[in-house]
């Protein structure tokens, strides 16, 4: 299992990523598989740091990850403002490309790249498990 925690700067993502890619490679990841585990870290990871602490300072995001037969299983906890991904919605896709406006996605590819999700408020934490196919 890796086991990091990172502050949530944008600064911290990058190191994060490469440590998640570090810990998978030579593990029988496919690309599909490889693809999808950094657009969820990415995506998780850039709205926790852009939304979880809207009074700032510092606090710490502890991310896991586990590596099963058939399955990689992230975890994700802060002490961020309750928000429950899984219960948002979705955003309206545009009528026409006019209407159309960058970004607000990230949810909707999260929860297409995932085979299951779990998200519990704990001792006012954050807890979301995300379980992606591993080939």
């Amino acid at each position: 299992m890796l086991a990091l925690q990172l502050a949530n700067q944008l600064a911290a993502l990058e190191p994060a990523r490469q440590a998640v890619l570090d810990f998978v490679d030579g593990q029988g990841l496919s690309v599909r598989a490889r693809y999808r585990l950094e657009l969820v870290l990415e995506e998780v990871l850039m709205n926790l740091v852009w939304h979880a602490f809207p009074e700032g300072g510092s606090h710490a995001i502890d991310l896991t990850l586990q590596l099963e037969p058939d399955t990689l299983r992230l975890g994700f906890e802060d002490d961020g403002a309750p928000f429950d991904p899984l219960a948002a919605p979705l955003p309206v896709a545009p009528r026409s490309l006019a209407e159309a406006v960058p970004g607000g996605l990230g949810l909707a590819l999260v929860r297409k790249a995932v085979r299951e999700a779990r998200y519990e408020r704990v001792g006012g934490r954050n807890r979301l498990t995300l379980a992606l196919d591993r080939g």
